[in-house]
């Protein structure tokens, strides 16, 4: 069975800026030391004591899978938490990193960091390109993408900032989100990125506050694709590292902000906010989670609750006057750790798949491979061991981009692989297996056997009505003379060839109501082709739902039009093909029927 695998905190105290105030108040504990004197090194079971701004004899304890304190190193928080996470991409799953906390507590410097110490974007693309050379595989691809929210608008920080329009968020037929028209760019080397990487950043939204003299403005998302292509196997495996600096929670009292400043402090807080709500949300089990009421939340729906896998790298100030602030942070870090993802190996076969038929009627689908992470008992540096985890809130993991506890090698469940192999066993001779033509032969050997059928019943009902008017003929034969045939009759003709003439007409206008129906056929099949798939999906169930209508009423033949239009905006429903189908077939018995046959 596949565990669900829960968000990873890493919780980590900055130093004290010159002329802040601080009164040590914060502490960081590990299980190995019972002096209670802090320690940079993750250990068993790491927490951390904040005491209550408004009672400081009350003291809030938050345990976290790894607790850094002032001393840490930037290079001690890659190799504990971070570096695991290189052979999660690898094996083909999506691992989102992402850094949280008020502003000026230290996120930015986390991932960026400096020429003498680099953060953990740095540090990850290098260890990607250790890994790529280590495993020597020919066709392994890394490629970058740089964006930016500012405003709640999404902007691609690979495009000079005056040609950078605002992307839009889509979602595809797959259930994947993502950024439309976003550039990506292929890396040869840790030169390129670094290259790009300077450029690029240099294009982020940043702003003097009181607090910090360089405050990111902007949610920053940089993500790292690795593409493994496989010719023997025919298999394309692909992992994503999504390394998220997000902007840090303000509090205007303190900041001193200007008008433009509060505008883009009232979209920060307020993605954040939307954050928060689905994260408790998600814990509550609520039948809605408001993703869409944030592009950041949008954007990182795959890593709450979704298919990947996530580290949170909690950034707490030490100040006084962030206390309030930290509380919230550390809160949130809390909701956090209790959501549940379902990573899942993002697969795809080279095979060209054969195209299914419209007309097939029964179709199998290949559910994802999901990752399965074998618990073991935590070590000193993976913090402590993370409770059983809990059912999965979503009811089926989408393939996509984002969850773990301590970090060991991903392998695909050998159970679930059993289950998948059995089902497509068992379907072999069904759906997709078939081909073209013997789903047209099945098709029409049932319909003929059904029409077969109607008119040997009209055939039996004509013989037994002769049957019985059979008496009644031979004696009218009896008492009259036979009659030799005569001549036809003139002016008998004329009738004969009007009506012909009538019948080039009827034939005449139904082929130019064809045609008409063509002509909408394509407006239609244009209309769609405009709209997201989303739009397309909803204009196809109104469709389907007025031919239902219709065809309960006995309109049939408006039934069959509406879900022709339904059709052309989702082609590649397997389910509405098979519908319309069967609507057609039922229309053509109906029309054969004893009770609808014309004279």
């Amino acid at each position: 069975m596949v565990n669900g695998q829960k968000i990873r905190i890493a919780a980590r105290l900055r130093p004290r800026l010159s002329g802040e105030v601080d009164d040590d108040a914060i502490k960081i504990f590990h299980s190995l030391d019972d002096t209670g004197a802090s320690s940079s090194s993750a250990a068993t079971q790491s927490f951390i004591t904040v005491p209550n701004p408004s009672n400081g004899d009350q003291i809030f304890k938050f345990p976290f899978s790894s607790c850094y304190d002032q001393t840490s190193t930037q290079e001690e928080i890659f190799r504990n938490d971070v570096e695991p996470l290189v052979d999660v991409v690898y094996s083909g799953v999506t691992v989102t990193i992402f850094a949280y906390g008020v502003t000026s507590s230290g996120k930015t410097h986390t991932m960026q960091g400096t020429k003498s110490e680099p953060g953990v974007i740095p540090r990850v693309v290098r260890s990607l390109f250790e890994r790529k050379a280590a495993l020597n595989h020919p066709d392994t691809q890394l490629s970058v993408s740089y964006l930016e929210i500012y405003k709640d608008e999404v902007y691609d920080l690979l495009v000079t900032r005056e040609n950078a329009p605002k992307l839009p968020i889509r979602e595809n037929g797959a259930g994947q989100v993502f950024v439309a028209n976003l550039s990506s760019i292929p890396l040869q080397s840790v030169q390129d990125f670094d290259n790009i990487y300077a450029r690029t950043t240099k294009q982020r939204s940043v702003g003097a506050t009181k607090l910090n003299h360089a405050s990111s403005r902007s949610h920053a998302v940089l993500t790292i694709e690795v593409t493994m292509t496989d010719h023997q196997q025919h298999r394309i495996i692909t992992g994503k590292m999504n390394l998220v600096d997000l902007a840090g929670s303000e509090n205007n009292k303190h900041t001193g902000n200007d008008a433009s400043r509060m505008q883009e402090s009232a979209a920060i807080n307020k993605s954040l906010s939307v954050l928060g709500q689905v994260v408790r949300n998600l814990n509550t089990k609520e039948p809605r989670i408001p993703f869409r009421n944030s592009k950041l939340t949008r954007i990182l729906q795959d890593a709450l609750g979704g298919s990947s896998v996530g580290l949170l790298i909690c950034n707490i100030a030490p100040g006084i006057k962030f206390r309030k602030d930290t509380l919230n942070t550390l809160n949130f870090a809390v909701s956090a750790k209790n959501v549940e993802n379902k990573p899942v190996v993002n697969e795809h076969d080279l095979r060209p798949a054969a195209k299914p038929h419209f007309s097939a009627l029964t179709v199998q689908y290949t559910a994802p491979k999901l990752a399965h992470i074998a618990p073991t008992p935590p070590t000193r540096a993976s913090g402590s061991q993370v409770p059983r985890s809990r059912t999965s809130l979503l009811p089926k993991p989408r393939v996509s981009t984002f969850g773990s506890a301590s970090f060991q090698p991903i392998t695909v469940s050998s159970g679930s692989q059993d289950r998948i192999s059995a089902e497509g066993d068992s379907s072999a001779s069904m759906g997709l297996s078939l081909t073209d033509k013997e789903i047209d032969e099945r098709i029409s050997k049932a319909v003929e056997a059904e029409v077969a059928r109607i008119l040997e019943e009209r055939e039996k009902g004509r013989l037994e009505r002769e049957t019985r008017m059979l008496p009644v003929s031979d004696q009218h034969k009896s008492r009259s003379p036979r009659k030799e045939s005569a001549p036809l009759p003139s002016g008998v003709l004329t009738p004969l060839l009007k009506r012909h003439r009538d019948l080039d007409d009827e034939l005449k206008a139904r082929l130019q109501e064809l045609e008409r129906k063509f002509e909408r056929g394509n407006k239609e099949t244009a209309l769609a082709d405009a709209l997201s798939p989303v739009s397309k999906k909803k204009t196809g169930r109104a469709y389907v739902a007025l031919a239902r209508a219709h065809s309960d009423k006995g309109d049939l033949q408006v039934a069959l039009d509406l879900y022709r239009k339904a059709e052309s905006y989702v082609p590649d429903n397997i389910k509405l093909k098979e519908r319309w189908i069967l609507f057609v077939v039922h229309v053509f018995l109906y029309a054969l029927s004893p009770g609808k046959a014309k004279g």
